[in-house]
């Protein structure tokens, strides 16, 4: 039986403001220093038409889902930037004196992305405005990390079987394979990355916090903690080359999982997951010896939700899931099914 339990707080905001005044700082600080990994950055240039840098614009970020937004100012040359910012889809609005103000919408910022986004603006009155609806280019010519990212849709709906492991989900990335055969974390999803060997050689990450054993797990047979239900994963970024020294630990690649956070509107999703022996198909062992299916059943369920406290400055998300295996056999129970060969009583 395996059952997990994630509740994820984001906000801001709060009213009583001189009681919690110290302490939300220290909290802010704490999270800042721990955290960065799991967060983006997103930077670029003003100019105007001809290619003339423009200072002293001001520049706002604003996250499409919550409505919350940061200001930041570009420089004497022309250039902003803005580190610290959740995953997720985000619109950039450019103002400058003597200028229409500039639009930049469907700008998607990874964990541990840094997008450059630069914005050119046109001469005209501030109160008219340029609107730019293309998506910005996904091209991080800031960095020169390889991997890939996984969104919440391809985590919850692409295939991965058995009892919906999120760590099958790195083989989908470039230069990914499976662990090697007898591996401890093979049967959780463990994986060689460039060569490397898998077992102590991964670095997984929870929102950017340290999420490996430091012991062998024979039991769980995985190289991570904590293991969140698909439902609740936000994003998945596997690097597996080219990535800074902030993450160091191991060198094969790093998973780093994203909960989800809630938004403006309440979204929530309820599930199950069943398997039994008339729905699966027959081992290649059994069949091999005129063997039935063994009696096996498998229910996975689950509910995920999230949404507002406060619009544009409070929000939750929870999620629960459990696994339920009924066998009659071990073997069955680990992935493994056929026929055992045992002495008899002479």
């Amino acid at each position: 039986m395996i059952e997990s339990l994630e509740i994820v707080y984001i906000g801001r905001g709060f009213v009583y403001k001189h009681v919690l005044k110290s302490l939300l700082a220290i909290l802010v600080l704490a999270a800042s220093s721990f955290a960065q990994r799991d967060l983006a950055t997103v930077l670029g240039t003003v100019t105007d038409p001809q290619g003339a840098v423009v200072p002293n614009a001001k520049v706002t970020i604003t996250e499409d889902s919550t409505g919350v937004s940061y200001e930041v100012v570009a420089d004497t040359n022309g250039e902003y930037i803005r580190p610290l910012l959740k995953p997720g889809i985000y619109t950039i609005t450019v103002e400058a004196t003597g200028f229409k103000k500039a639009i930049q919408k469907n700008i998607e910022l990874t964990g541990g992305g840094r997008i450059a986004v630069p914005v050119t603006l046109a001469v005209g009155e501030v109160t008219q405005t340029i609107e730019v609806t293309e998506s910005a280019p996904l091209l991080q010519t800031e960095s020169t990390v390889i991997g890939k990212n996984i969104n919440s849709r391809q985590a919850s709906e692409l295939p991965i079987g058995g009892t919906r492991v999120f760590a099958f989900l790195a083989r989908l990335s470039p230069g990914v394979l499976p662990s090697e055969q007898g591996a401890r974390d093979e049967a959780g999803g463990g994986f060689s990355a460039n060569g490397v060997r898998s077992n102590g050689q991964n670095n997984f990450l929870l929102n950017g916090v340290d999420n490996n054993v430091n012991v062998i797990d024979f039991l769980n047979q995985t190289s991570y903690v904590v293991g969140p239900s698909v439902e609740a994963i936000g994003e998945i970024s596997i690097l597996t080359n080219g990535y800074n020294a902030e993450y160091g630990r191991g060198a094969g690649g790093v998973v780093n999982v994203q909960i989800k956070s809630g938004t403006n509107e309440l979204h929530g999703t309820v599930f199950e997951f069943l398997q039994n022996e008339k729905l699966n198909a027959n081992t290649w062992e059994n069949n091999k010896n005129s063997a039935p299916r063994g009696a096996y059943k498998q229910n996975q369920f689950g509910v995920a939700m999230g949404g507002p406290i406060l619009k544009n400055k409070l929000f939750m998300f929870g999620d629960y899931q459990g696994t339920r295996i009924a066998s009659n056999s071990q073997a069955l129970n680990l992935g493994i099914g056929g026929n055992m060969t045992i002495p008899t009583p002479a």
